[in-house]
């Protein structure tokens, strides 16, 4: 959330869902696995990609997010071209967004985020 609001898009928890909305439409989204001693986690910020109705690209009525009947997921260039009525509504590059996340989650955590390159000169 505190990623999106640095883009200027406001979004919100769901009371009965996970992941974090705008609007009625999920945007990003926090997993957890656990099976045979194994734990696997991972997160996702829907950034841009072609959800399309037809044609090429994915096509978004056959996503339903985290099996939620009746929710759609929507995109960071989506909202920001909405905002903007279609024009001069810049997305962010995956590594602009990318790099907002990290900082964000040092913030959350309290954690000196280093990056990989940084760990192996030690």
């Amino acid at each position: 959330m505190q990623t999106l609001k640095e883009f200027d898009i406001d979004s919100r928890r769901d009371k009965e869902h996970t992941s974090v909305w705008v609007d009625d439409e999920k945007n990003a989204a926090v997993g957890v696995s656990s099976a045979r001693w194994i734990n696997t986690y991972g997160f996702a910020v829907n950034v841009d990609v072609e959800l399309k109705e037809e044609g090429r690209g994915v096509d978004k009525r056959v996503i339903v997010p985290c099996g939620i009947e009746g929710r759609g997921v929507t995109l960071l260039r989506r909202v920001s071209e909405e905002r903007t009525g279609g024009s001069g509504g810049v997305c962010p590059t995956v590594e602009e967004v990318g790099k907002v996340v990290v900082r964000c989650f040092g913030e959350v955590f309290g954690v000196d985020m280093v990056h990989g390159d940084e760990i192996q000169s030690r």
